[in-house]
């Protein structure tokens, strides 16, 4: 073999060596990549929870009235004063009823001596029709008289009943016992018919109101336990439950107003007494991981879960129940042991071995 040859051969081996050597190396696999994980320890928690304040108000309020017009000569009453069925509220002038009462009398007095003359008159005729010593014209003409007469009174006297109704009108009386709340109309203020006068809350159970945001009111339900307890003494508690919810947001502020009846409601618990509600919906079991840890990478959310003892990561589909200000709150997808990578999830590729840095479980 010639020097040429030999040089020539022994290149090539070198070469072939040197690629053989990198192909090692570029086939040597990578140590495993650190991740910190935590370990899925699933807990009865709420669906979901709301809290907030409000205030106490009487089941029932009326809005109370005269039924005619008149001038506010008398209001006995003002904010806070109990008062039981019955008991005078507000007076107004009753001068013009009276007077119109003392003409309804008259025209009464008037109709019944018609009614006095005519009544006789049908009698004397229908005898002497009956003798034959009056013609029929001649007594109907008496009985039509009479029945005129009758029908004149008739009218009086109900004139009369409306007038008497007016003037006992004019004294306003509580519908019920309670307690006023608000007062609409002063003395010499002329008030119209229905106009307010005086609002009152009834005595008996109370409500607690609240303004709740729209994204809990999907959650009310009537029927519904709510803790309630007073803003200024929290020690002192009751247990309500909630009876109505508004169908329509507010136009101003966009809550929803919903009322918890507090049939046990202590004394301290006083009518506009600011109160605080708690109410929560049951849930079930639930997890609740690092917003690290979820994957937005697909159509729907994932997270990596580490396989034991493999030490290999897989993505899995989950559940989002809701998002919250320091976590993810997941509802389904994850089993008690399950490990999480919580950091650098979108730099991880499926099967990659990883080794783990264990966080608090959740």
């Amino acid at each position: 073999m010639s020097n040429w040859s030999r040089a020539t051969a022994i290149s090539s081996l070198l070469s072939f060596l040197a690629i053989a050597g990198c192909s090692q190396e570029a086939e040597q696999p990578q140590p495993p990549r650190a991740v910190r994980v935590v370990e899925i320890d699933p807990q009865n928690a709420p669906l979901a929870a709301a809290q907030g304040s409000g205030r106490i108000e009487a089941r029932s309020t009326a809005s109370v009235g005269f039924l005619v017009a008149g001038r506010l000569t008398e209001r006995p009453v003002n904010v806070g004063t109990s008062v039981a069925a019955g008991d005078l509220i507000a007076r107004i002038d009753p001068t013009d009823f009276q007077n119109k009462v003392v003409a309804a009398q008259a025209q009464v007095s008037a109709a019944q001596a018609t009614v006095d003359q005519a009544s006789p008159q049908e009698s004397r005729l229908k005898k002497l029709l009956e003798d034959g010593f009056a013609t029929r014209q001649q007594y109907e003409a008496a009985l039509q008289a009479l029945q005129g007469a009758q029908a004149q009174l008739n009218g009086a006297s109900a004139n009369l009943k409306l007038a008497d109704d007016q003037l006992k009108y004019t004294q306003l009386l509580a519908p019920t016992d309670g307690v006023v709340t608000a007062t609409a109309a002063d003395v010499g203020q002329v008030v119209a018919a229905g106009q307010t006068v005086v609002e009152l809350a009834q005595h008996g159970e109370r409500d607690a109101v609240f303004a709740i945001a729209p994204q809990h009111v999907a959650y009310a339900q009537i029927g519904m336990p709510v803790k309630v307890w007073l803003q200024d003494k929290p020690s002192e508690t009751t247990a309500g439950t909630l009876r109505e919810v508004a169908p329509n947001a507010d136009p101003v502020t966009g809550t929803y107003q919903v009322k918890v009846s507090l049939p046990d409601a202590p004394a301290d618990m006083r009518l506009g007494a600011i109160v605080v509600g708690h109410a929560e919906v049951e849930g079930g079991l639930m997890v609740r991981v690092p917003s690290t840890a979820l994957l937005q990478t697909g159509s729907e959310p994932q997270v990596w879960v580490v396989s034991q003892p493999a030490g290999e990561v897989a993505k899995r589909a989950v559940t989002v129940l809701r998002y919250e200000a320091d976590g993810v709150i997941i509802s389904d997808g994850l089993e008690k042991g399950d490990l999480v990578v919580t950091a650098g999830v979108n730099s991880l590729t499926d099967g990659q071995k990883v080794t783990v840095q264990k966080a608090a479980a959740q």
